[in-house]
């Protein structure tokens, strides 16, 4: 028996390895996000309940609360500034450039790439879209977060309102509210401020062996694209 379990244990723990080598980087993404977004839920859960309990309402169930405009929202509001902040990175690099930057093109124009396999040159829509699709897949995302941010926020925003028997909005009225709107700022600032202070310390800063920095031995004027 040891002999048929110890190759398949073996096989195994290879392909684990080969996992783990191949899509580490995502993985660890990954699981932080779902090891963040556990306890976001049960922390905001013990927290609404408090909120409730002051309005001489009932506790709900964990269940109950991850369906709230106040998970939700709390959720929706980050990502929605997230991944604006990738499709203005990607789209805005594409075409500005900063001189001595570890995440922007040179400054002399445009580098040579080989042209990719699934540029035809057939279908000048289809190549135009696959060129430019990474950043599309984010404003796609992006729309989609947003949506979603203002339904959600508009849910939580009447939750408040209900608790302190307060008239609600609609979701409409909701979009054009200074609620909605500080909401949405403040998380846009702090993206775009992230972005800004990783463009600006990559210039003086290193990290070593990471593609996300210039090597350690670049001159702080030296520009690295790194994709190239």
């Amino acid at each position: 028996m040891s002999s048929l379990t110890t190759p398949l244990n073996e096989s195994l723990g290879n392909r684990l390895r080969k996992l783990w080598r191949d899509d580490g980087l995502s993985i660890a993404f990954f699981t932080l996000f779902i090891l963040c977004l556990i306890p976001q839920g049960l922390t905001g859960w013990v927290d609404y309940n408090g909120s409730l309990k002051e309005a001489h309402f009932p506790a709900i169930s964990l269940g109950t609360y991850l369906r709230t405009g106040n998970f939700l929202d709390g959720a929706f509001s980050n990502w929605q500034a997230a991944i604006l902040q990738l499709a203005v990175l990607i789209a805005f690099s594409a075409v500005l450039r900063q001189k001595g930057a570890a995440h922007s093109r040179k400054p002399a124009g445009l580098s040579q790439r080989t042209v990719y396999w699934k540029l035809r040159r057939q279908d000048n829509l289809a190549d135009t879209l696959y060129a430019n699709s990474l950043s599309l897949a984010f404003i796609f995302m992006f729309v989609i977060a947003f949506g979603l941010h203002l339904l959600f926020g508009s849910w939580r925003y009447n939750e408040q309102q209900t608790l302190q028997h307060l008239p609600t909005l609609s979701t409409l009225a909701y979009a054009g509210s200074a609620d909605f709107w500080f909401s949405v700022f403040q998380c846009w600032e702090a993206e775009f401020g992230a972005i800004g202070l990783y463009v600006v310390l990559s210039i003086f800063l290193r990290q070593e062996n990471s593609p996300e920095s210039k090597k350690v031995e670049a001159q702080d004027g030296e520009t690295g694209e790194t994709n190239e």
